[in-house]
């Protein structure tokens, strides 16, 4: 099943963000679980040459670690920067059969988006969601999965 960025986006909006009249949650490493776990049960959906990804739930503690640290940092397009920093490792080594993913090359391009969602305060929740959920889908479908069989690369969809 290729990878929707709207099923992420729902669960972002519904796991992690605050609601419109509530605040970020004071517990950051709390934070962070919400995210770790809204996005490796999205990436455990993710294929490469038809062979699912076998990792995603195990290797959610560790993008929770580096979520954490992202979300303390005070500056918003830091913050973006390292939170797509904390994807691409997370994304970077994920088997897919006997094939192992590539760090995302477009981990720029996707910090850049996270970090417009967090340094436009007056955006709504379901957008930024969406913005957030779009940033992290750009970054997955650049990442290629090298197979030593062939046919020795695909991408991630």
């Amino acid at each position: 099943m290729p990878l929707i960025p709207s099923v992420l986006a729902q669960s972002l909006q519904t796991d992690w963000l605050p609601s419109s009249d509530g605040g970020w949650s004071e517990n950051p490493q709390a934070s962070a679980d919400a995210f770790a776990g809204a996005v490796a049960n999205w990436f455990g959906q993710a294929m490469a040459a038809g062979f699912p990804c076998s990792t995603a739930a195990a290797r959610k503690s560790q993008l929770m670690a580096q979520v954490a640290s992202a979300i303390q940092m005070q500056d918003p397009l830091a913050s973006g920067q390292q939170l797509a920093l904390a994807f691409m490792a997370y994304v970077a080594g994920q088997s897919f059969g006997s094939g192992v993913a590539a760090p995302p090359i477009a981990t720029a391009a996707g910090g850049s988006m996270i970090a417009q969602a967090f340094s436009t305060l007056e955006m709504e929740q379901s957008v930024r969601a969406n913005l957030i959920a779009s940033a992290l889908h750009v970054m997955a479908v650049s990442s290629i999965v090298a197979f030593p069989q062939p046919p020795y690369a695909a991408p991630v969809t």
